[in-house]
């Protein structure tokens, strides 16, 4: 595992969380980005230190948005927060990255956060334009989402049935996304579904009430052959940073 600081420093802490605001089942926007799952030793050290980042004259300057959530479901794995870094195109992530190599207020957070935290993984996140956000949940503190990682071998044909299933499903009181994962996924994680709520019960009550709706048992079904789930993580919503755009 690696520290904190060896792993961001060659990277902007434009946490983001650029959820659609879509109607209906029109797909959400596509952001890229990372996803760093961590070990934190003082989270209220950590949060400060994220929250001194971002009312500095660096995070002020910054389009993104930073969000830290807590991990309350992991099965084995050590992981306790994942921050998850999101832009609107790669030309905006190597802009972050250059205004941060030169920025004090980055050198300052890089070496407050050194030795309470640790990456335990990092993962390359690229929205495919597939899902649901017709509840507007988006992200803020309370917030559940579940993660599933998927290992696909037909991203087409997987494609085609995930959108069907996103037409025709009940997502209750709940949002859904996929995200493709280019580089560093867990084990053989090619893609990672979220579905988000309000609470880790609202998230759990619509997984259950999956197993009765039709349309999603078919895409089960017609996925069988092409997917394996990797792992499946809940996290809380700790905190959102930065420009929220209100």
């Amino acid at each position: 595992m690696r520290t904190l600081t060896t792993l961001l420093s060659v990277m902007v802490l434009a946490f983001t969380g650029m959820l659609a605001q879509a109607d209906g089942h029109a797909p959400p926007t596509q952001p890229v980005g990372m996803v760093y799952a961590m070990e934190v030793s003082d989270p209220p050290a950590f949060a400060a230190a994220m929250t001194k980042y971002w009312d500095s004259p660096t995070g002020k300057q910054s389009g993104g948005v930073a969000i830290l959530r807590q991990v309350v479901a992991a099965g084995e794995s050590t992981i306790s927060h994942l921050v998850s870094v999101a832009h609107p195109s790669y030309d905006s992530m190597d802009a972050s990255f250059a205004m941060n190599a030169a920025s004090a207020d980055w050198a300052t957070f890089l070496s407050e956060v050194e030795g309470i935290a640790t990456v335990v993984t990092s993962s390359v996140f690229e929205g495919t334009g597939l899902g649901s956000t017709k509840n507007n949940i988006g992200a803020g503190p309370g917030v559940a989402t579940l993660y599933i990682f998927i290992s696909v071998s037909d991203p087409g044909k997987y494609a085609k049935s995930w959108g069907k299933m996103m037409e025709d499903a009940d997502l209750g009181e709940t949002d859904t996304m996929l995200f493709a994962i280019p580089a560093g996924g867990v084990d053989d994680t090619t893609h990672v579904a979220s579905i988000s709520g309000k609470s880790v019960g609202t998230v759990m009550a619509q997984m259950n009430a999956n197993s009765a709706d039709k349309a999603f048992q078919k895409f089960i079904k017609e996925a069988a052959d092409i997917r394996t789930i990797e792992r499946k993580i809940v996290t809380v919503d700790l905190a959102v940073f930065g420009n929220t755009g209100g």
